[in-house]
């Protein structure tokens, strides 16, 4: 029988199609990287500046629209690499 070690490093996490979409869609709009995570209640977008967080929510209906989200779209300020 195969040990957690030996399993892990062989599977790859399943994202959504939908988080690639939101990275793409940032990048090219905006210029800008970004962190993008997802639960059961939503995508979780987190962006390095305030500006960027004010512009993404003002283009909120365009972002759900692009990028084909099923669940909601939270937009975070927040420092990540």
């Amino acid at each position: 029988m195969d040990s957690i070690a030996d399993l892990l490093p062989n599977s790859a996490p399943n994202e959504p199609p939908q988080v690639e979409m939101l990275k793409n869609y940032i990048q090219q709009k905006f210029n800008s990287k970004s962190k993008v995570s997802v639960s059961s209640t939503g995508y979780s977008v987190t962006v390095p500046n305030a500006p960027l967080a004010t512009a993404l929510r003002m283009d909120m209906p365009n972002v759900i629209k692009s990028c084909s989200l099923d669940k909601k779209l939270f937009i975070r300020i927040g420092h990540f690499e």
